[in-house]
């Protein structure tokens, strides 16, 4: 540890020149250390290290001491704390949204060297699993200095297994800094060390990201830098980049990785505190002096593999392999599929090239695919065969496409081969599927594939033939139906005559439905069916619904009857306890025992929403409207989330895209339930654990 702590002051000492003198102060009844210039009170950085919460620093206060550049706990995140470590998914469970006594348990909060030009602390704290098992121990060691110009910041984390220890696949988790960000108030960027900026830089790798925005008490603007270590492991790292310009390193974007019990991973960060205006070629210089290397030695794709030459596919489609030179790119991949004959080689190659051309139709082939074709056929792999007849159709082959059809039509086939070959099928735009889909609302396995296949596939007598048959379905099949006629304005004014006509009841309307009705049929649809406005004071209605939801109220409620509320109004776009669509957050670990924050998100969803959760609605050429969010998209196509699927939408299709400032979830969800299926729902909804499903 000495060694480790004189190279970290050696390495910060020599990044500043003229640095002041500094000093720490330790709470020792809370454990906060505060960081002061010698003989000021006023802390120029505090860390929080509560002895049952997770540690945060916060605030960091600008060189010049004019304004704090970091945010506690904002609306839009309410468990976001600053600057800050919590991994999304640790053996399945959540640190990044909780942080509370049933996960965090303080060991150590100390001071290391307390004044001089260098001063360092440290946190230890082990991190609980669900029956208060220690899981991990992660330990930050922190080292300062600080001019009027920057403050500079050295940390180490060190997360020992205490158990075999899955950090789980994720978009986010991990390091992770939020500064104060408020909608339509504060203007600023993200920018990362390829130039990157925004939504640009959403899970790209880089060796450092910068964040700038408006800080209260300043005319310009305040910067925090964080720097990748080249020692880190997956360096350069990709980083996560929210709508609200909070940002983070994020190895889980590619994939799980693992502690075993009794390791340590080590992983380390530098973080720039400036002001000012910014200026990217000196932070890759600063970033060269940290990381003891050239910016142009790095390497941000993987080296291809001997003997047989691969690309990381995973990396790749991270890197957005479309943005190449599409031509040159595919290319690379043909050849490669060439240079061997093992399957096990071939079949992920195919994968990543179907990817890459996911919602593309029509394509001309590169010159050597027939060759190839028929050697790839001569591997007699029936799998292989499959990604071959896939990616032939891609290229208009209609012996393929008649190939799918039988598949789609043969009984014996298997589920997910027949239902691989609708897609494809939908995908190509293939005539005359009308007839075989008709026939596949008769076969339950296939039967909600069939309804949505409708969108893809119109004909004349889909809204009545759909609407004939509602009254013999299930639900989940009666609200694929309703979802279906909400894409196209002819199948819209069907569903709205037989809402009118009372052969659908309004009540089995979904409140996601209705916007979307909404905007394909106008004013007078919405005056019909739509959810009333919620009363324009918030308090006066946040506080009606805390009047319901008193404790006493909810230790009578039934949390087993608030689930199944919460199924029928909130699943299809909500995952909790793994259960659910992924339009909105998840909710497992969101900040759900605080009433107040339920009240806030449920009543008023579109007050502070992030970008990536805005409505987007796209009208397609052939007439489809579509709502949801986009996931995906590179220079070729859009990936739609929508309620129970998602839609991969070619830009050649799209005739018009609206981002709109709300949620797809509508305001007064609640105003359609009775006083004590609130109450259940909010009792639901602050459950720790799963509960059975009331009947």
């Amino acid at each position: 540890m000495t060694r480790l702590l004189s190279s970290l002051l050696l390495a910060t000492a020599t990044s500043l020149v003229a640095a002041d003198k500094l000093r720490l102060e330790r709470d020792e009844n809370t454990g906060t250390i505060s960081v002061h210039r010698e003989a000021t009170p006023t802390a120029i950085l505090t860390q929080v290290a509560g002895p049952t919460t997770r540690p945060y620093l916060h605030p960091i206060v600008a060189p010049d001491g004019k304004g704090e550049l970091t945010e506690f706990s904002p609306g839009h995140h309410k468990h976001q704390t600053g600057l800050y470590w919590g991994f999304t998914r640790v053996n399945q469970r959540d640190y990044f949204h909780n942080l509370q006594s049933d996960y965090w348990k303080r060991n150590v909060s100390k001071i290391l060297i307390a004044s001089g030009q260098s001063v360092s602390w440290q946190t230890s704290y082990n991190l609980l699993g669900d029956k208060g098992q220690t899981v991990l121990t992660q330990t930050q060691t922190w080292t300062m200095t600080s001019s009027k110009q920057e403050h500079v910041l050295d940390l180490t984390w060190e997360g020992t297994g205490k158990s075999d220890v899955t950090i789980g696949k994720y978009k986010y988790g991990g390091l992770f800094l939020r500064m104060p960000w408020h909608r339509g108030k504060t203007k600023g960027e993200v920018v990362n060390s390829a130039l990157q900026k925004n939504n640009e830089a959403e899970g790209k790798r880089a060796v450092w990201v910068n964040v700038g925005m408006d800080i209260k008490g300043r005319d310009d603007w305040g910067h925090i830098t964080i720097f990748d270590h080249p020692e880190n492991s997956d360096f350069p790292q990709p980083w996560r980049v929210d709508g609200q310009l909070g940002i983070g390193p994020c190895r889980a974007i590619l994939g799980d990785w693992r502690i075993p019990k009794g390791q340590t991973e080590t992983i380390r960060h530098r973080f720039l505190i400036h002001t000012g205006k910014l200026d990217p070629k000196a932070l890759t210089k600063k970033w060269e002096a940290y990381g003891k290397r050239s910016y142009g030695d790095v390497t941000f794709i993987t080296t291809p593999a001997k003997p047989v030459p691969l690309i990381d596919l995973n990396q790749a489609r991270l890197e957005k392999i479309v943005e190449m030179d599409r031509e040159h790119a595919f290319s690379l991949l043909f050849t490669q599929l060439a240079a061997t004959n093992n399957p096990a080689i071939q079949k992920p190659l195919l994968n990543g090239i179907l990817l890459g051309l996911d919602g593309q139709r029509n394509l001309t082939p590169p010159p050597n695919w027939f060759r190839l074709r028929t050697s790839l056929l001569d591997q007699k792999d029936p799998q292989l065969n499959k990604l071959i007849d896939r990616l032939s159709q891609v290229f208009g082959d209609k012996e393929a496409a008649q190939r799918a059809l039988a598949t789609l039509k043969n009984k014996d086939a298997s589920i997910a081969d027949r239902k691989q070959a609708l897609v494809s099928l939908l995908t190509q735009r293939h005539k005359g599927l009308a007839p075989t889909l008709k026939s596949l609302l008769d076969e339950p396995a296939l039967r909600i594939d069939a309804i949505r296949a409708f969108t893809s596939a119109p004909t004349p007598d889909a809204a009545k033939l759909l609407l004939d048959r509602y009254p013999k379905f299930q639900p989940d099949a009666q609200k694929a139906i309703i979802e279906t006629l909400a894409t196209r304005k002819a199948y819209a004014e069907s569903l709205h005559l037989a809402l009118k006509e009372k052969r659908i009841s309004p009540e089995a309307l979904p409140a996601y439905v209705t916007r979307s009705l909404s905007l394909l049929l106008g004013p007078n649809f919405a005056k019909e069916f739509s959810l009333k406005k919620l009363p324009s004071k918030k308090e006066a209605e946040i506080a009606k619904y805390k009047a319901l939801a008193t404790s006493s109220a909810l230790n009578k409620a039934n949390a087993s009857s608030g689930r199944k509320i919460y199924q029928a109004l909130c699943s299809a776009c909500h995952v909790m306890y793994g259960e659910g669509g992924k339009i909105g957050p998840e909710l497992t670990g969101s900040n759900r025992g605080d009433l107040n924050y339920l009240l806030l998100n449920i009543l008023y969803p579109s007050d502070d929403i992030a970008d990536s959760y805005k409505m987007v609605t796209i009208a397609t050429k052939d007439g489809r409207s579509l709502s949801g969010n986009i996931s995906q998209e590179d220079g070729q196509k859009v990936v739609l989330n929508m309620v129970g699927q998602k839609t991969t939408i070619p830009k050649s299709d799209i005739k018009s895209r609206a981002v709109s400032d709300f949620s797809m979830m509508p305001a007064g969800l609640l105003q359609a339930l009775k006083n004590e299926e609130v109450v259940a729902l909010f009792k639901y909804m602050q459950t720790k654990q799963q509960v059975p499903l009331s009947k």
